[in-house]
């Protein structure tokens, strides 16, 4: 998987492609049921090598990583291998669940064969992007998410967006224009995600100039506009800015790094992604793939280093207490916080795509 510091909208369009094959074939296995084996396909870094290691000497189990970049690869394997698949279990997205399950790609999971389930974090136990007609079908890994980020140096503290708009720091905020967008129409009380305007194209078109325009009425407010994370992390070293709207990944690395830097989740609320381990239809070693994610669930400490390895937050419980302080400031927020993420939906996706597409270029030339 690409690092994170890229945008939000290159990494889903990184998601969104369909084409290419998996890395590492050389751990594929013909496709039946395989003595004290499971197989998962993920991202790099994503499993603990320590985690792997004590689990096959607990278990017998061998487990075999196969790494993946890209979600349309996972789901491209699968469907070509059909109803005899290799791999046990996947690694998808919230907001591209619905596709593998469209195509019975993945099998309902039975939680009750997860004696660990309870040991996830309150705002990821009941995920409604993982559940699917009252049946839940992934185990929450790993989230990201936009955050309001600031210099806690030469900034007041903020529990609001609207901080991006204080005249106070004219010409010192930053923003990627496509997914502020978004977060500027949940700050004015519509739905940036575009779930609710399916069939509505009128009603969704209204709030999306409506955001359009109070960004290019703030336009003072920015000192520029940004693509990449690693533009919005230098622009924050050098202290050209002082407040952004950036990935959770970016501000992590920029707390790790010493860097007077605070991220939260203001009252409005924020957008966000989550990773699952999802069990395969028809995997040939679902038996495995059960004791793999209850042992997986088992410790927070397996939680904090999934999160030291990839950057991103955790969903399993008690993370925060194995964390120690300086990473807890980069990679852990309050529940409260937490409870404000709103995970992209796979629904009427085109509508938002099209319609953020063209108020983003107006924004920049407005």
């Amino acid at each position: 998987m690409r690092d994170f510091t890229q945008t939000r909208r290159s990494t889903l369009k990184m998601l969104a492609a369909g084409t290419g094959i998996l890395a590492a074939p050389s751990i594929i296995r013909p496709a039946m049921a395989q003595s004290k084996v499971v197989n998962i396909t993920t991202y790099d870094k994503f499993v603990p090598q320590s985690f792997i290691d004590q689990f096959q000497k607990d278990t017998g189990i061998e487990v075999r990583i196969r790494l993946t970049d890209d979600q349309g690869k996972q789901y491209n394997l699968l469907a070509a291998e059909g109803n005899a698949p290799s791999t046990d279990i996947v690694t998808v997205t919230g907001h591209r669940l619905s596709q593998f399950i469209t195509s019975n790609l993945l099998a309902p999971l039975d939680t009750g064969r997860i004696g660990n389930w309870n040991k996830l974090a309150p705002a990821y136990a009941g995920a409604p992007q993982l559940t699917i007609d009252g049946k839940t079908y992934g185990v929450p890994l790993l989230a990201g998410f936009e955050g309001l980020v600031r210099n806690t140096d030469y900034t007041k503290a903020s529990d609001s967006w609207e901080i991006m708009f204080d005249e106070q720091y004219k010409e010192l905020t930053s923003y990627i224009v496509s997914d502020f967008l978004s977060i500027t129409m949940k700050y004015q009380g519509t739905d940036g995600d575009y779930v609710t305007y399916e069939g509505k194209d009128a009603e969704a078109l209204e709030a999306t100039n409506k955001a359009r325009d109070f960004l290019i009425k703030n336009k003072g407010q920015v000192r520029k506009y940004y693509d990449a994370g690693s533009e919005v992390q230098q622009m924050f070293v050098n202290e050209d800015i002082y407040v952004a709207q950036a990935w959770s990944g970016p501000a992590a690395k920029l707390i790790m790094d010493g860097h007077p830097i605070e991220l939260s989740i203001p009252k409005e609320g924020t957008y966000g992604f989550l990773y699952s381990f999802n069990v395969v239809n028809n995997a040939p070693n679902a038996e495995a793939a059960y004791k793999f994610l209850d042992a997986m669930l088992s410790s927070p400490e397996i939680g904090a280093a999934m999160t030291r390895q990839s950057g991103f937050a955790s969903a399993f419980a008690g993370v925060d207490t194995v964390l120690d302080e300086k990473e807890r400031a980069a990679m852990t927020l309050p529940d409260e916080q937490l409870q404000r993420i709103q995970f992209f939906s796979s629904k009427n996706r085109k509508m938002k795509n099209d319609m953020i597409d063209k108020a983003s270029a107006e924004v920049k030339a407005g």
